[in-house]
């Protein structure tokens, strides 16, 4: 039998530079997940559309990840 892969609805996730821990001095870096995004949306768009939300933070937006997932079955 043929594997079915179906697409499950894709995740947004925004990783920001929030600047450095006073007593250790290492990097705080905090993130924001986003969820339903259409597994059909082109990369291009999910980037700018994470590039105007970020555009709306005080942070430094670090890196923009578009989380994929399929369901495999027969």
């Amino acid at each position: 039998m043929a594997v079915v892969v179906t697409k499950n609805p894709s995740g947004l996730k925004l990783r920001y530079d929030c600047g450095k821990d006073d007593e250790t001095g290492k990097s705080i870096v905090k993130s924001k997940t986003y969820a339903n995004i259409s597994p059909d949306a082109l990369d291009q768009d999910v980037y700018d559309v994470a590039a105007a939300i970020s555009s709306l933070q005080s942070n430094t937006l670090l890196s923009v990840s578009k989380i994929d997932t399929n369901t495999l079955s027969e």
